[in-house]
């Protein structure tokens, strides 16, 4: 059986070639079933620098609000 060529996608972000890209959603407040929006996909890094602003954009203080 023949090799697929491997396909080149593009990182919306960096513009980096890749060969895997990942859906990513950046907006706060982010609804994807109600509201209209533009698809992007972002290559490893981009998609890491992405969910570290997430992770710490959280707020893990103990007490309640």
């Amino acid at each position: 059986m023949p090799q697929r060529k491997a396909q080149t996608l593009r990182c919306d972000f960096c513009g980096a070639d890749c060969q895997r890209v990942r859906r990513v959603a950046l907006d706060q407040g982010y609804d994807r079933l109600s509201q209209r929006h533009v698809v992007r996909y972002a290559c490893e890094a981009c998609s890491r620098q992405k969910e570290s602003r997430r992770a710490n954009a959280v707020d893990s203080r103990p007490e309640p609000l």
